[in-house]
């Protein structure tokens, strides 16, 4: 009978263990699918992904904030949804901005969001429009084209300063050693003329390497690297349409934060740029600040970054950088710091003041 009885209760013991582990395997399992489940959705749309993953990883400012959860086609876009921490919720504003990053050279891809700087919040569900993708192939195509008439025209540029410094040294020279005199130097026809010679050969000698550094401009993905408002506010083969606002209007004194009257006063320049759909056609957003303007911070710096929130607001709200489906357009933020517009350009009014400028083709 106890035996009986003892076989019973190593059958029960099984059957207990046997149970208890089905229990942990099911609250992991059921625990894992709540941690997915927990948060916020949040749809983003991409012209391309490549190479995103469901389970990359999405960020807000560096700092994990959830997971892709599924990547589907739609309309020849491509649809991201992720699940994001309820923590976020009230870091996200209006106007964040989505973007596809590399972790590291050889690493996959992730989703970086930035929060942006609207007063609103993101209002959930929602849909957000990702950046494109830089066409780092065909830039990297034309940069190794570029790359050898580079570096020979550059070299010869610095051939070219090299002489010219070593025949100013020696114009020094010479007067320092008694064979020249600043009073000859001044009365010497021939003297002067050499050194105005000298100055020429300089001054085309920066231009040079100026233009070499500024051929890096048509080069796609890389032309932030160097800046060229001329490049981009001279444009005598389109036909321009341009907005102004003194800075007070747009922005809190001294800062690149956007005011609820600034949002508001660049809404008209917003849809009349997004309605403008034509191949070709280009937005730049320069801001100046006023000569001599001491704000603590360094005029080119502030001037930077109210271009940028402009257009990450313009891009956020009235899609301005696109114009279908399918195509897309360059929107352009220049800081011009305390510098006049380039090539005797009429400002559109005084410093500090923001200008954004639509030039379509004439063609």
């Amino acid at each position: 009978m106890l035996r009986k009885q003892g076989k019973y209760q190593n059958l029960a013991l099984a059957a207990a263990l046997l149970a208890g582990l089905s229990a942990v395997v099911f609250l992991f399992l059921k625990g894992g699918q709540a941690l997915t489940a927990a948060g916020f959705p949040l749809e983003i749309v991409f012209p391309a992904v490549r190479g995103l993953e469901v389970g990359a990883r999405v960020r807000v400012l560096g700092v994990q904030a959830g997971e892709v959860t599924k990547i589907e086609l739609e309309k020849g876009q491509v649809v991201v949804l992720t699940r994001l921490e309820n923590r976020f919720r009230e870091v996200l504003k209006a106007d964040a901005r989505p973007r596809i990053v590399s972790e590291g050279l050889v690493g996959g891809q992730t989703v970086e969001i930035h929060p942006g700087i609207a007063s609103e919040n993101l209002e959930i569900p929602n849909r957000l429009q990702g950046a494109p993708l830089p066409d780092w192939e065909k830039g990297l195509e034309q940069l190794a084209e570029l790359g050898p008439k580079l570096g020979k025209k550059a070299e010869e540029s610095l051939k070219s300063l090299d002489e010219l410094t070593l025949a100013a040294r020696k114009t020094l020279d010479g007067v320092n050693s008694g064979r020249g005199s600043l009073g000859k130097l001044a009365t010497d026809t021939t003297l002067y003329e050499q050194m105005v010679r000298l100055t020429q050969q300089g001054q085309e000698a920066l231009r040079a390497i100026t233009r070499d550094a500024e051929a890096m401009q048509s080069v796609p993905g890389f032309s932030g690297l160097v800046r060229d408002p001329e490049r981009a506010l001279i444009r005598p083969d389109c036909k321009a349409k341009s907005w102004f606002f003194p800075e007070s209007e747009l922005f809190e004194p001294g800062t690149a934060l956007l005011t609820e009257l600034g949002l508001k006063k660049l809404d008209a320049a917003g849809k009349e740029c997004a309605k403008e759909t034509k191949t070709g056609s280009e937005i730049v957003i320069a801001s100046y600040s006023s000569p001599g303007e001491g704000s603590g911070i360094p005029t080119r710096v502030l001037t930077d970054r109210q271009a940028e929130s402009v257009a990450e607001h313009l891009k956020a709200n009235f899609s301005v950088q696109k114009t279908g489906w399918l195509s897309w357009r360059r929107v352009t933020a220049l800081g011009m710091g305390d510098q006049p517009p380039p090539a005797g350009k009429k400002p559109l009014g005084p410093a500090p003041r923001l200008e954004i400028w639509l030039f379509v083709p004439a063609k």
